[in-house]
C-alpha cells in the first residue's frame, strides 16, 4: 500500500481452529496483565512506570526477533503509518486513559467502560466499510453486553457525584479501542510480518507514555519497590510480546470484530484467575453473565462462518 492508496475496504475473514485457539490463549493470558500490574503497584511501583517499561522492552524484544527471522522493519510511509495509528489508538493513548482514571473511578466500572469496545468496534466496522450489519452479530453483542451488566450492576455505584466527569472521560477508552482494532485492519500492509508490526506499536506507545510518566511524577529506574517486585517487569514483557502478535494474527484472519469478543472472553478469565491467585469467590451473577458471554463468542463465530459460506 502507498501513499496514495486508499484504506482496502472489502476484507475476507475466516473463523475457524486456529483463530478460536488464538482467541483462547490471548483471552486466558490478557488479564495476567492485570494482575501483574496489582502485584507492581502495591509492591510501590507506579502506574505510568508499570504501564511504559514493559511496552518499551517487549517492542525492543520483538524487533531482536524479527530482525534475526530476517523481517527487516521498513521505514516506508505505509509501515510508519501501521506503527503509529495501531500503537496511538489500541496501546498509547488507552493506557494513559486508563492508568490516569485507575484511582478516580471504582474499577468495576471502568472494567464496564472497558468492555463496551466489542459494540464500537462492530460499529466503527460497519461505518468504515469493511463489515455490514449482520442480525446473528448484533444478537451476540447484545448478550455478551447484556452478561457484563448484569456482572457489574449488581454491585456498582458511583461513591461521589462529580465522578461522572471522569465517567465521560473514561468513555474515550472504548472508543479509541473500538476504532484502533478497525484501524489495524485497515492500515497494516499485507506481508508486513506480525513482529514487526507488534514491534512498531509497541515502541510507539512507549515513546507516547513516557512524557507523561515523567510529567507526572512516576519516573521509575527500578528501585525504591518491596524486594522481588521488579520481577513482574520481566512477566509484563513476555505477556504483551506474546499477547500482541496474537491480537494482530486474529485481526488478520478472523477480522476486528471477531477480535473484539476477546474483551468478554477476557472478563471471565479474569475471574478464573481470581480464584486461583486471590482465592476470590462470585456469585450466581457472575456465573450467569460467564454464560452469556460464552454464548456471545458461538453466535458471533456462527455469524461469521455463516457470511463465509454464503459468499463462496
Amino acid at each position: 500500500m502507498t501513499a496514495k492508496e486508499p484504506f482496502p475496504v472489502r476484507m475476507e475473514s475466516r473463523v475457524g481452529a486456529l483463530s478460536l485457539t488464538l482467541m483462547l490463549i490471548g483471552g486466558i493470558v490478557g488479564p495476567l496483565r492485570f494482575v501483574l500490574n496489582k502485584f507492581a503497584v502495591d509492591g510501590g511501583v507506579p502506574p505510568f512506570a508499570f504501564a511504559f517499561w514493559p511496552m518499551l522492552f517487549a517492542g525492543i524484544l520483538l524487533l531482536v526477533i524479527a530482525i534475526l527471522r530476517g523481517e527487516t522493519p521498513s521505514l516506508k510511509y505505509a509501515y510508519v503509518r501501521a506503527y503509529l495509528t495501531i500503537g496511538i489508538l489500541i496501546l498509547g493513548a488507552p493506557m494513559a486513559v486508563l492508568t490516569f482514571l485507575a484511582d478516580k473511578l471504582p474499577q468495576g466500572l471502568i472494567s464496564m467502560v472497558v468492555i463496551l469496545s466489542p459494540a464500537l468496534t462492530y460499529l466503527f466496522a460497519i461505518l468504515l466499510g469493511i463489515d455490514r450489519l449482520k442480525l446473528l452479530s448484533v444478537v451476540g453483542l447484545a448478550v455478551a453486553l447484556g452478561g457484563i451488566l448484569l456482572i457489574v450492576l449488581t454491585d456498582m455505584s458511583l461513591p461521589e457525584p462529580d465522578m461522572v466527569w471522569w465517567l465521560l472521560l473514561a468513555l474515550l477508552a472504548p472508543v479509541l479501542l473500538g476504532l484502533g482494532n478497525v484501524m489495524t485492519a485497515l492500515v497494516r500492509p499485507p506481508m508486513m510480518p506480525p513482529t514487526v508490526l507488534a514491534a512498531g506499536m509497541l515502541l510507539t506507545a512507549a515513546a507516547m507514555l513516557a512524557p507523561l510518566m515523567a510529567a507526572s511524577g512516576q519516573l521509575y529506574l527500578f528501585n525504591g519497590a518491596a524486594p522481588g517486585v521488579n520481577w513482574n517487569f520481566l512477566y509484563a514483557t513476555l505477556l504483551n510480546s506474546i499477547f500482541y502478535v496474537v491480537f494482530l494474527e486474529i485481526v488478520r484472519i478472523s477480522g476486528p470484530v471477531f477480535f473484539s469478543q476477546m474483551n468478554y472472553l477476557s472478563v471471565a478469565a479474569g475471574f478464573g484467575w481470581g480464584m486461583v491467585l486471590f482465592g476470590e469467590r462470585y456469585s450466581l451473577y457472575v456465573w450467569g453473565g460467564t454464560a452469556l458471554m460464552a454464548m456471545s463468542v458461538l453466535l458471533l463465530t456462527l455469524s461469521e462462518r455463516s457470511r463465509t459460506r454464503a459468499e463462496k
